[in-house]
């Protein structure tokens, strides 16, 4: 039963942080500005389109309540956040 409401708290992270990303695609939000980077612009919509889907999967781990699935999403969605958080670095202000 944990397990179960700890992936949909997963699961609606996932799909929350896809969204913001993909939203924010062309607008300033927090130290980004993807409007005047298409580099960033690009990044924020292709992580926020994988963060989507990884939300997608999760629900259907989640409704399946498979052990080995669930810990494949789980171990996908934490590569993809961190390789999202590394290249958002990138674009950090430096000083």
């Amino acid at each position: 039963m944990a397990i179960t409401i700890l992936m949909i708290c997963y699961t609606l992270l996932a799909l929350g942080i896809g969204w913001y990303f993909y939203s924010h695609r062309s607008r300033a939000f927090l130290v980004f500005h993807p409007e005047s980077s298409p580099a960033l612009s690009r990044v924020l919509n292709v992580g926020g389109i994988l963060m989507m889907l990884i939300g997608i999967v999760s629900a259907v781990a989640t409704i399946m309540n498979n052990t080995i699935f669930i810990s494949g999403v789980l171990l996908v969605g934490v590569i993809v956040v961190i390789t999202l958080q590394l290249i958002l670095a990138h674009w950090l202000p430096k000083g």
